[in-house]
């Protein structure tokens, strides 16, 4: 089962990644050393974000449905799956960085959140979360020190 769903994401971000660009995107590792409050307000901001363009675009009962989702603490809500995501697409990411053939995309936590969503049947455009992730500040200092490290 999770290795069809996380095929299942890779060929999504795939398609996704091949049509929108990377400039502005936030790396997950730049994503990992935003400190939590900060985390926090980035994956709120998004969220925010992908509500407020389908409220305007007569969905309000789908931008109701994202903030359920990550309203939800449980495994079953927006921020575990989110994580689970971003924790896949953080070890594509790493394959594919010591395969000399490689010619994927490097995949960013915006192509997670587009994942997320896409897995409770919400289509928000990558290049959406991009532009809208442009507009994101961080508020504090960053961590000392990222997982992994």
């Amino acid at each position: 089962m999770m290795k069809l769903k996380a095929k299942s994401v890779i060929a999504w971000i795939g398609i996704v990644m091949f049509l929108t660009d990377n400039a502005g995107a936030m790396t997950i590792d730049e994503f990992g050393r935003l400190n939590n409050d900060d985390e926090a307000g980035y994956v709120a901001f998004l969220v925010e974000a992908s509500a407020k363009m389908l409220k305007s675009n007569g969905q309000p009962d789908q931008a109701g449905k994202i903030i359920s989702f990550f309203h939800d603490s449980s495994k079953n809500g927006g921020v575990y799956q989110l994580a689970s995501n971003l924790k896949m697409i953080n070890g594509l990411n790493k394959r594919n960085a010591i395969n000399p053939n490689n010619r994927a995309p490097t995949y960013q936590v915006e192509d997670a959140m587009a994942s997320t969503l896409k897995d409770i049947g919400i289509s928000i455009p990558a290049t959406y979360l991009l532009t809208a992730g442009k507009d994101f500040r961080p508020s504090g200092p960053p961590r000392q020190h990222t997982m992994g490290q």
